[in-house]
């Protein structure tokens, strides 16, 4: 399953970071109005379905270590959410976007989308749970990596880039591990429940797409 995911996750993770909003944020050419957009949605509606997604597979998990795993995941990705609201309104100064004390934005249309697909996916089956919460998982990562090693230092996006990288090498831990148990779930798994767990993979990859086509338009819903 890992050198499926594998094969998979190479060709999916160069599509995404060859987006132009990720290749605007590197070069520094990107509109300041899709960053905020990109932040704003990731903050108040992409991060936090995905702390709940990872405490409802949790609940569902079979085995106590992945419930651990999910838990733990689950608790410090809700433990981030403050950290994350504090740093929004000094992006918006920075970029001179977000009037002061507006509102936060309903989640545009992709948005939406892609958080209900993680929080529903478990109820098909805890496989396609964890499928679910693999790209953003790992493509975060593979993102990460991408904008560490070719974004322009000097560049105007340069100081958002450095606080969106995580420090250390938690991440890396936490990718590993989170990989290690959708083997294990795999090897455990029926045969419907593995398909679930990969086409559940490849839903969430496009989501994951889609969220970055989704900042760079500006998407808003139409009525």
């Amino acid at each position: 399953m890992r050198a499926e995911l594998a094969a998979a996750a190479g060709p999916l993770a160069a599509r995404i970071t060859g987006h132009p909003f990720w290749d605007g944020l590197r070069r520094g050419t990107l509109p300041p109005a899709a960053l905020w957009h990109f932040a704003e949605q990731d903050a108040h509606h992409v991060v936090p379905a995905y702390a709940r997604a990872l405490a409802g597979c949790a609940a569902l998990a079979g085995s106590d270590a992945h419930g651990a795993l999910l838990a733990s995941a689950g608790s410090a990705t809700f433990g981030s959410l403050p950290r994350l609201d504090e740093e929004l309104p000094k992006l918006a100064a920075a970029l001179g976007t977000a009037a002061p004390g507006a509102a936060p934005a309903r989640p545009a249309p992709a948005v939406h989308a892609y958080t209900s697909f993680m929080r529903a996916a478990p109820a098909r089956s805890f496989a396609a749970g964890v499928g679910a919460l693999l790209p953003m998982t790992w493509f975060h990562l593979l993102v990460c990596e991408d904008l560490a090693e070719r974004h322009d230092p000097n560049g105007r996006y340069a100081f958002w880039i450095a606080r969106y990288l995580p420090e250390g090498d938690y991440l890396e831990h936490y990718v590993e591990s989170f990989l290690t148990m959708i083997e294990e779930v795999a090897a455990e798994s029926p045969p419907h429940e593995r398909d679930d767990l990969l086409t559940c993979f490849h839903r969430a990859a496009a989501h994951e797409w889609n969220f970055a086509e989704s900042a760079y338009n500006r998407e808003s819903w139409p009525v």
